[in-house]
């Protein structure tokens, strides 16, 4: 699904709202596939954003992700990212094109 996506938190602090609205979105297709992640050792539903004019390094994969909210006029999706061998909670905020 091509989805504009902000991020909730910043390395596990959540931000304010107004902080998220003023924040910049990246664009993208967002993935949800179940895999085998081998740095949890487990299988997991992982979110990941594909295509559009996405900075790969921006956006870190999701795991044991879950919709967290949906709305009329979009969709949270929550899990821990890992960033570098740490893991923290994030939140993405997804809106249709």
């Amino acid at each position: 699904m091509l989805a504009h996506i902000t991020l909730m938190r910043l390395y596990g602090k959540a931000l304010d709202q107004h902080q998220i609205r003023t924040a910049s979105a990246a664009r993208g297709d967002i993935v949800v596939a179940h895999e085998n992640v081998t740095a949890l050792g487990l299988y997991s539903d992982v979110a990941t954003i594909g295509g559009g004019r996405v900075n790969e390094a921006l956006l870190f994969a999701l795991y044991d992700c879950r919709l967290a909210h949906m709305g009329t006029s979009g969709f949270v999706l929550s899990g821990p990212e890992l960033i570098g061998s740490i893991a923290y909670a994030q939140a993405w905020w997804c809106r249709p094109e």
